[in-house]
C-alpha cells in the first residue's frame, strides 16, 4: 500500500518589488470549487475551513505532525469518494495554498485508489478546476497569483501506483534538483498567453476568484517517471489517482514602504517540501 504525497514542491522565483511591501495574507475561511473535464461537470462544493469546520488542519504533517485534514467533494463511479485536502504555508510575503484533489477506495481508506479514475482515460476533453466566493480571514481582499516562472511549480497528476505523470509541458525529471518532485507543470506555461493548453486567470479582492483552465488529461499513452526511469507505461493505463494544484496570494492592499523584497519562498517551499516528501517516502518503505 503506498501513500500519496501530499505536498506541491512550489519553488518561488520573483522579482525584486520595490517601494512597497504587502501584509501577509491570513489562512482562508472558505470557497466553491468546481471540477470539469470537457463539457462535464464532476464535482461543485463549497468548502468551509477553519476551527469547527471541514477543513480544520490545513498544515502538512511536517509541520505541526498531524496528517492534513479532508473532505468529500463528490462522487466518482459506482459512488466512490472524491476528496479534497488543502495545505495552506506562508512566508513574510505568500500566503501559498495546495489543492490535493483524491479518488480513494473509501474514506476510511483515503491512501489507496479507488477502481475509478478521477478523469475518464479514454476522454481528450481538457480540464478545469474553477475556485470561486473564496474569503480569507480577517475580511483581507488578496491577488491570487502564479509565478511566471519555470521554478513555480503549478500542477501535477499522478497514477494508479502513485506515479508522476511525464504531462506534456511539464519539467523534465530532476530539473532543479528535486529528482521526481519536478515533473510538474510550471507557471510559465500557464502565463505564456497559449490558450490552447494550461491558462491561469483570477480577480482580486475580499472575495476573489481563479481558474487552473485546460489541463490536458493523461490518457493511456503518457508515460510516468517512478524514481528511477522515465518514459513507462502508467499503472492503470492513464488512471488518475490525484490532481495536485498550487496558488499563491499577495495582499490586494499594499502597505507603504520604502524597501525591496527578494522572495524567501523558494527556500522555504522546496525546503519544506524535500522534507516531507522524505518523511512520507520513509513512511511507505516501512
Amino acid at each position: 500500500m503506498f501513500k500519496p504525497l501530499h505536498i506541491l514542491i512550489c519553488a518561488m522565483s520573483v522579482a525584486l518589488v520595490a517601494s512597497r511591501v504587502r501584509g501577509q495574507v491570513g489562512e482562508p475561511s472558505g470557497f466553491t470549487i468546481t471540477i470539469k473535464h470537457g463539457a462535464n461537470t464532476l464535482a461543485t462544493d463549497h468548502v468551509t475551513i477553519g476551527p469547527g469546520q471541514e477543513l480544520q488542519d490545513t498544515k502538512a504533517t511536517f509541520q505541526d505532525g498531524d496528517p492534513e485534514d479532508f473532505t468529500q467533494i463528490g462522487t466518482v463511479g459506482a459512488g466512490n469518494p472524491m476528496i479534497l485536502k488543502v495545505v495552506s504555508e506562508d512566508d513574510p510575503m505568500y500566503r501559498v495554498l495546495h489543492l490535493y484533489i483524491n479518488v480513494p477506495i473509501s474514506l476510511a481508506n483515503i491512501y489507496s485508489p479507488g477502481p475509478t479514475s478521477l478523469f475518464n482515460p479514454s476522454d481528450s476533453s481538457l480540464i478545469s478546476v474553477e475556485i470561486t466566493n473564496a474569503t480569507f480571514f480577517g475580511g483581507m481582499a488578496v491577488e491570487p497569483r502564479v509565478e511566471n516562472t519555470n521554478s513555480y511549480y503549478v500542477s501535477f497528476m499522478r497514477d494508479f501506483g502513485g506515479h508522476f505523470y511525464q504531462l506534456p509541458q511539464a519539467n523534465a525529471y530532476n530539473t532543479y534538483g528535486s529528482g521526481i518532485y519536478d515533473l510538474q507543470v510550471p507557471g510559465d506555461k500557464y502565463l505564456d498567453g497559449s490558450p490552447g493548453t494550461y491558462n491561469f486567470s483570477a480577480t482580486q479582492g475580499a472575495v476573489s476568484s481563479w481558474t487552473w483552465g485546460n489541463m490536458i488529461n493523461p490518457g493511456a499513452g503518457t508515460t510516468i517517471h517512478n524514481g528511477f526511469s522515465g518514459g513507462l507505461p502508467s499503472t492503470g493505463s492513464g488512471y488518475v489517482f490525484e490532481l495536485g494544484l498550487s496558488v499563491a496570494f499577495i495582499n490586494g492592499v499594499p502597505e507603504p514602504a520604502t524597501m525591496m523584497f527578494v522572495a524567501g519562498g523558494a527556500t522555504l517551499m522546496l525546503g519544506s517540501g524535500r522534507q516531507y516528501l522524505h518523511k512520507r517516502r520513509q513512511a511507505r518503505n516501512e
